[in-house]
């Protein structure tokens, strides 16, 4: 069962070891069955919060499920943990996959949100970055209506964002915005057909070393 306490357990060790960063997901709903898979998941921010408290170098980062929370309350809650962290905290962005998990707050805005989430995830970076930029933000768009909407303090270094989008739509989302793209393949001949060369080139930025990261799973003895 996750807890605060083996969450703090853990990303200590990893701080111990010099790992770069600490990354809390956030499911809504777990897929259930005799191993109740992801049934159990703590919030990602007020998590996250808690460990940036307890942690002095490690990078922390929690993840937004979009849909549930407006930008304007993930620009302060994110200003807010900076100044926990003392400038080591980011944000994950993800645009929601998994219908029932939306589907039981009565929140899923319609099978058609497939096709349009990252015209919505782009405009909600634009207001993150308005609110963490300038402290302010008047954008108006298809999905976001902000008025005079304000944040402040505003984070101490700038905001790190970044995303796992998987499809071409979501890699294109990332390219220009993210300082991080997490891809999951199951397949090498994929990992090794991702081009960040080439998304660069298309959006004008610089292409760094792509790094790989590998997902584990470990089994032991947790009695």
């Amino acid at each position: 069962m996750p807890t605060f306490e083996l969450n703090k357990a853990i990303v200590q060790k990893a701080e111990h070891y010099h790992f770069d960063f600490a990354l809390s997901m956030i499911k809504l709903r777990g897929f259930g069955g005799k191993t109740e898979f992801w049934d159990h998941n703590l919030e990602s921010f007020t998590l996250m919060a808690g460990l940036a408290a307890v942690t002095s170098r490690i990078q922390i980062y929690a993840t937004a499920a979009t849909l549930t929370l407006p930008p304007a309350i993930v620009a302060r809650m994110a200003a807010t943990i900076d100044s926990i962290s003392g400038g080591r905290f980011g944000v994950n962005l993800v645009t929601g996959w998994q219908k029932p998990e939306y589907e039981q707050m009565g929140i899923w805005p319609g099978d058609d949100y497939f096709s349009r989430r990252y015209d919505y995830l782009t405009e909600y970076v634009q207001v993150l970055r308005d609110l963490w930029g300038t402290g302010k933000s008047d954008f108006k768009g298809d999905f976001f209506t902000m008025n005079d909407c304000r944040v402040s303090p505003q984070p101490s270094v700038p905001m790190k964002v970044i995303c796992a989008g998987q499809s071409d739509a979501g890699m294109a989302f990332s390219a220009p915005v993210c300082r991080f793209q997490l891809l999951f393949r199951q397949r090498r001949k994929y990992a090794h057909g991702f081009r960040p060369d080439r998304c660069a080139d298309e959006t004008g930025r610089r292409a760094n070393r792509a790094r790989r990261w590998f997902l584990c799973v470990v089994y032991g003895d947790c009695r």
